[in-house]
């Protein structure tokens, strides 16, 4: 057995041992000494739960913050009389005068009533009751965090997690095919942000960095999301930008017997020239209840969906004359038709059972999609003076498995949580395909190193011949990645009262993750083309084959392939137009027929035609581990009731081992790769890193929270993997597996306003210092000074100068820096029929000052660097505004949410004229919900994009000129809730 594996199996026994351990301790033995008050908060009308309302005993320490369900404890107290004050927003406050005796627990249901004016009907309609929920789960939180309440959720879902999070401040989110799928919080790319659930940390989905996909996420199986924009001791401290934690939905409190939901939707695709409209669909059945007195909770959700995300897009490539900081060149532009269906299948299972000192519990989650594209594509490459038509084919499968096993209760002297999860995900694409066409002369060479050529004349003037253009490669691709965590982790706390104003919580523990990884991929494809003489031999069995009619083997026209039926439309609203359409199924015979005789190619000498590349198939293929461990200490301090301190340390230590490739390119590496010096890099960092967080309320109304923090992020993967990969005419790509992870100072300052009328406002202003940000380095060593870089075997040969590309720390300090602005409310002390309004509106400014090294020709040192020039981060976006406003009219229910995202950073260089950045986004949603009177059913559409809204980033000093352009459509859905 692997040493991993064993050490992976005695973390496991260990804490399994200490598990079962903690399941059979007694009570704690104070317990008689003490007196504990327990109980439910309500509402008053519909006794649903009331999470985040705020029990505690006036002019002390002592208070608590109903969960989920409502419930809260009061443990530790003197026996006799208290009177507790109960406060939830939206609701008016109650005091209750109590007795406690000591080891008699008393129990108390406390109802609340909504705030309304005097002699009116009180009524919290569906949003406000949502929008209320996650007001008081922000107040009760104890850093600064952002809540998408359970509510908010259910009651008018969005499509996917990504997009329930993205009306959040600060928070903007990365597109695929026009569905949210990434998050960036304060302009800081997805693979600096932490996602979790049920805060235990995701597998990333992707094989180069640690982002992960957040559109496997169904919301409706979420109890809360929250975004966490500081951090204490006890979270994971490698994150730059915020931690977005999905809470899974359990069984309802308070639920008995089998409660059984059903939904049911379908949908229409607005993109002009997308096919099968109206393909879309979304079927979710789910099941729970609670049983054995409330003990024991089960809840299942099945997903099963199909959304059509058929796209069109554009993009160019730019360059520079010399040393000219003014003009741009364009260099080629390429246009792209791409059909795309994804089918997807999540579940979720959690079972939950109470004790009578806590809670244990199971979440399971699973998610497979697939998703089917053609790319129908156009390459114009002004340099080549050259038009190439491409067919390239996906289907790809991501699959993702979450579980958790977790223990919440009270022991002798601790209060405890003991958590065993694993994780993994997969991506596997078996089958890709591409088909390459290529046409010479493409009349567009008098645009070859002219200024400020508008790249729209680039595709006007392109000349498009089917039957002068001839076929010029056929590859086929298939790459699997996968990563498997296994995390243990244990907190305890226990409580120290140093006078009847101040006490303490001191909380300690630590966490053990061990991470595996691998990445293969396996290539076959054109190594001389199919116009390359050395081709003839297959060209002329795929001439023969398909019965073309042309007398020269080295040219197999286009035209036979082309699909005259196949309907391009409009592209980008008519700016666009492309030409010969591929024909699908005479694509697809080509690469079966190419797979099928390799050996057959190989004895007509057309073996360049169309053979495993050997290079391609080896050198990007790694495996490793990951093993992090942490430990910290911490304390919440309250000073009376108006102060709460939260100082803490963590240590927290990453080991790295990764195997990589090293070998040397030539002529023949395509037949045969020579990579004698493979080897595995071990790495460990270790930092301590503490923090602390100040909430001060002088009043009940008005909140001030402070923040400090330190943070690190670990290096992208594909910067680290010990990869060596050099030419034969002088490049050499070097991964430096010894980079360091960056780390970040993190400054936090929040202003809160709250109440019954104003809601929830804030105004906070955020500051982080990162150190070592890792970027893409290039600089040259002549002959033997390269040695360092080159394949540890072999001498490089001195008449070369070798250009070499890494990755480096930046020497730089890179400042992050903005303002929040937030502003939730219901106006229910309007008169009708404004008082169904509810209004959720913030803004966001975003600043980024990070310096970066120029690349120079004569750059001769991996860190030496002496000059630079100042930009942002790329996708640190300007200017973030979302507003929604709501309006709830007896069972009827609207929302409009308009977003303005302006000025994100796509595109650095040290050109100052190839810089790019988005233009002004606006997108409108729309969601509405009618509850009919049978059944408990409810009829519910959601339009998004309304205002066909397209990504569009342009050049920074010529916002006329396109870098790329995306357009996705209108999505319009109708469905069907059933809820018994």
């Amino acid at each position: 057995m692997p040493y991993s594996q064993r050490k992976n199996n005695l973390i496991i026994r260990i804490f399994s041992i200490g598990f079962i351990f903690l399941l059979m301790l007694p009570p704690a033995v104070n317990a008689a000494e003490k007196a504990v008050i327990k109980g439910f908060v309500v509402d008053a009308q519909s006794g649903e739960a009331l999470p985040g309302a705020n029990v505690f005993i006036p002019d002390t320490y002592i208070g608590a913050t109903t969960d989920m369900d409502g419930f809260f404890t009061l443990p530790d107290l003197e026996p006799g009389s208290y009177t507790l004050r109960i406060t939830y927003i939206g609701y008016k406050q109650k005091d209750l005068k109590v007795e406690v005796s000591a080891g008699k627990p008393l129990t108390k249901t406390i109802k609340l009533y909504p705030e309304a004016l005097e002699g009116e009907e009180i009524i919290v309609t569906a949003q406000a009751r949502g929008q209320k929920a996650a007001i008081n789960q922000q107040l009760a939180a104890q850093s600064i965090v952002n809540v998408v309440s359970s509510e908010q959720i259910q009651e008018l879902p969005d499509a996917n997690a990504a997009e329930s999070i993205r009306r959040l401040p600060g928070v903007s989110i990365v597109r695929y095919g026009g569905e949210g799928n990434k998050v960036v919080i304060r302009g800081l790319a997805p693979k600096y942000n932490v996602i979790t659930i049920d805060g235990v940390r995701m597998s990333s989905s992707n094989p180069n960095d640690r982002s992960t996909d957040l559109s496997m996420i169904s919301s409706t199986m979420l109890e809360g999301i929250e975004i966490s924009k500081s951090i204490t001791a006890d979270q994971d401290a490698d994150v730059l930008g915020g931690t977005v934690n999905f809470k899974m939905r359990e069984a309802r409190g308070g639920e008995k017997g089998i409660g059984i939901r059903v939904l049911a939707q379908g949908g229409y695709t607005g993109l002009a020239n997308a096919p099968n409209k109206y393909s879309n669909y979304k079927i979710v059945p789910s099941v729970e209840g609670r049983f054995f007195d409330n003990r024991l909770g089960v809840f299942f959700e099945a997903n099963i969906e199909r959304r059509n995300l058929t796209s069109n897009s554009f993009g160019a490539n730019y360059d520079n004359r010399s040393n000219d900081l003014e003009n741009y060149v364009t260099r080629s532009i390429d246009l792209h038709f791409v059909p795309r269906d994804r089918q997807r299948i999540n579940g979720a299972f959690a079972l939950d059972y109470k004790l009578p000192n806590g809670k244990i519990s199971l979440s399971n989650f699973l998610s497979s999609s697939k998703t089917k594209l053609d790319d129908r594509n156009e390459v114009m490459d002004i340099e080549g003076n050259s038009h190439i038509y491409s067919l390239n084919h996906s289907d790809s499968k991501l699959s993702l498995i979450h579980n958790t096993l977790r223990y919440e209760g009270d022991l002798p002297v601790f209060h405890t949580e003991l958590s065993l999860s694993h994780s993994y995900s997969e991506t596997d694409n078996p089958d890709d395909w591409e088909v390459r066409f290529y046409q010479v002369p493409a009349n567009i060479s008098q645009f070859l190193n002219k200024a400020n050529v508008d790249p729209r004349n680039v595709a006007r003037e392109v000349y498009t011949d089917a039957a002068s253009t001839n076929l010029y490669t056929v590859s086929t691709f298939s790459n699997f990645a996968k990563e498997r965590s296994l995390t243990a982790a244990l907190d305890l706390d226990f409580p120290l009262v140093f006078s009847k104003q101040v006490d303490a919580v001191v909380k300690f523990g630590g966490k053990y993750r061990r991470t595996s990884r691998a990445y293969t991929s396996e290539v076959f494809g054109t190594n001389a083309t199919f116009i390359s003489p050395s081709a003839q031999g297959a060209s002329r069995m795929i001439i023969d084959y398909f019965n073309i009619n042309t007398n020269d083997p080295t040219k197999i026209p286009l035209s036979f392939f082309v699909d005259g039926n196949y309907p391009y439309g409009d592209i980008l609203n008519g700016e666009f137009t492309m030409h010969n359409p591929i024909n699908y199924d005479l694509a697809e015979e080509l690469v079966r027929f190419c797979q099928a005789n390799v050996d057959e190619f190989a004895q007509v000498s057309g073996q360049e035609a169309f053979a495993r590349n050997n290079y391609l198939s080896t050198t990007n293929n790694y495996n490793g581990d990951e093993t992090i461990s942490a430990g910290y200490v911490m304390a919440t301090v309250n000073v009376g009731d108006q102060m709460k301190i939260i100082p803490g340390v963590r240590y927290q230590q990453i080991t790295t081992g990764y195997f990589g490739v090293r070998g040397q390119q030539s002529p023949l590496s395509y037949q045969q790769y020579y990579h004698p010096d493979d080897t595995t890099s071990v790495q460990t960092h270790a930092y301590w890193l503490p923090s602390v967080n100040v909430l001060y309320k002088p009043f009940s109304w008005f909140d001030v929270r402070l923040s400090y923090s330190n943070t690190i992020s670990y290096p992208d993967y594909i910067a680290i993997i010990p990869r060596i990969d050099v030419t034969t005419s002088g490049n050499i790509a070097w991964n430096n597996y010894k980079l360091k992870p960056s780390k970040s100072a993190n400054y936090d300052l929040y202003f809160t306003f709250s109440g019954n009328t104003v809601g929830l406002l804030t105004l906070g202003g955020f500051m982080k210092k990162i150190n070592d940000l890792i970027y893409p380095w290039r600089f040259s060593k002549p002959g033997y000074e390269a040695k360092p870089y080159y394949l540890p075997s072999r001498d490089p040969s001195p008449r070369l100068t070798y250009n070499i590309s890494t990755y480096i720390n930046n020497p730089f300090t890179t400042n992050v820096y903005g303002l929040e602005f937030s502003w939730q409310t219901h106006f229910w002390y309007l008169p009708n029929p404004f008082k169904g309004l509810v209004l959720d509106v913030n803004y966001t400014r975003v600043f980024s000052e990070a310096r970066y090294p120029y690349v120079l020709a004569g750059a001769n040192s991996l860190s030496n660097i002496d000059t630079s020039f100042t930009d942002r981060l790329v996708h640190q976006p300007n200017h973030i505004f979302n507003m929604t406003l709501g309006y709830d009219y007896k069972d009827f229910s609207v929302r409009v949410s308009w977003l303005f995202q302006d000025d994100v950073f796509t595109g650095v260089s040290q050109w100052p004229q190839l810089r790019s950045n988005t233009a002004a986004y606006n997108r409108w949603d729309i969601a509405l919900k009618q509850k009919l009177p049978w059944y408990g059913f409810q009829l519910y559409a959601n339009i998004s994009n309304v205002n066909n809204a397209r990504d569009e980033s342009v050049l920074q000093k010529y916002p006329d000129i396109p870098k790329s352009l995306e357009q996705y459509g209108m999505i319009a859905e109708v469905g069907l809730r059933w809820q018994l």
